[in-house]
């Protein structure tokens, strides 16, 4: 008869369980949410391309593919300000 003491547990095939896998982040979203970053400083029209990959990779995370929901929705955010700022500025700026 085998000893059970506190060290072992009394169902040794619940300790071999190992955690869940965590999903990978989404490329889309960090490439998403770096050029929209980037439009800030360089080209705001680029802001708009930024947030579309931010978009497809929302989708990835929202679909359970991925990680990184809130890295998306950030690169949406501040991509579609970043083009509507330059757009303004734009506008603003021509004469007439």
């Amino acid at each position: 008869m085998e000893e059970f003491t506190a060290s072992t547990p009394e169902r040794p095939e619940a300790a071999v369980v190992p955690p869940p896998r965590r999903l990978p982040f989404s490329q889309l979203t960090i490439w998403g949410l770096v050029i929209s970053c980037a439009s800030l400083f360089v080209f705001g029209f680029i802001g708009a391309l930024g947030a579309a990959i931010s978009g497809q990779g929302f989708r990835a995370a929202a679909q359970g593919r991925a990680r990184g929901k809130g890295l998306a929705l950030a690169g949406i955010i501040i991509g579609a300000a970043g083009f509507v700022y330059w757009a303004i500025v734009f506008l603003a700026s021509r004469p007439g």
